[in-house]
């Protein structure tokens, strides 16, 4: 069986390896916790057994862990910056250095765990997942967006630690990112150049929600609205706002 406090105690004696007073660090943990109580809810709200719910948590704690040694190695969360896929870097340190032990002492669930934390980050869920791993790798995505969300509208956390790049000018979204957001509803991030863009991203998250309930505390919980305010005193761009305003409104019809 899935012992959760024991996966939470042993996440707590990994990351004491790291600078928690960096605020990026801070901010990795602090995401990892909410996204495995996300994950328990929205395993809950599709009537799960207990089993299932606890390895739905467990995903949760499992799915950033290399974002530390990205954090140690290159002083980014930019997969690109870093060229470091963290979903790729978190299952190695799980796998290759065998950390997966020291949280679950069988392997019964490695491949479904391997499954969900490879496609937590990836524009499209790999085809030919079995029933199971597809399922855990959609919960574990909706609750890492749903974590995302409410992130990027608390200002507990600083814009600085949330986007990727130092600067907050006058640039405006590509021409590229907007065609693709309203398009194809997705963005590739290799498309990404400025914080302007980043803005974009985080709007698409929506597009990528599978689950009724992450929809619904998206929208009830005005998490859209609440970055907006925050760009308006970030970005300096007027023409920037003016567009950002109109990728939410997209956004929340879209979730309506």
């Amino acid at each position: 069986m899935i012992d959760v406090e024991k996966i939470e105690n042993e996440f707590n004696k990994y990351i004491s390896n790291y600078d928690p007073k960096n605020e990026r660090v801070k901010l990795k943990i602090d995401h990892i916790k909410r996204v495995a109580k996300n994950s328990k809810l929205i395993a809950e709200s599709l009537n799960l057994t207990d089993e299932q719910v606890r390895l739905a948590m467990a995903i949760g704690f499992f799915h950033d862990i290399g974002r530390f040694e990205q954090i140690r190695i290159a002083n980014t969360f930019s997969d690109k910056e870093s060229k470091i896929n963290h979903a790729g870097m978190s299952v190695k340190v799980l796998f290759e250095d065998g950390l997966i032990r020291n949280f679950i002492e069988e392997d019964k669930y490695d491949e479904i765990i391997k499954k969900a934390v490879m496609n937590h980050n990836r524009p499209k869920i790999d085809i030919g997942l079995n029933d199971e791993e597809l399922m855990f790798s959609k919960i574990i995505r909706d609750a890492d967006k749903l974590d995302i969300f409410y992130t990027i509208s608390d200002e507990d956390y600083s814009m600085e630690s949330i986007f990727w790049y130092p600067e907050f000018d006058e640039s405006l979204i590509s021409d590229e990112i907007i065609e693709d957001f309203y398009e194809r509803h997705e963005l590739f991030y290799s498309k990404i150049h400025t914080n302007s863009d980043v803005i974009a991203a985080f709007y698409a998250y929506v597009f990528d929600l599978y689950f009724p309930i992450t929809r619904k505390l998206v929208y009830e919980n005005k998490y859209l609205e609440k970055f907006q305010e925050r760009v308006y005193k970030t970005f300096p761009s007027k023409d920037l706002h003016k567009q950002s305003e109109e990728l939410l409104e997209y956004s929340l019809k879209y979730l309506k």
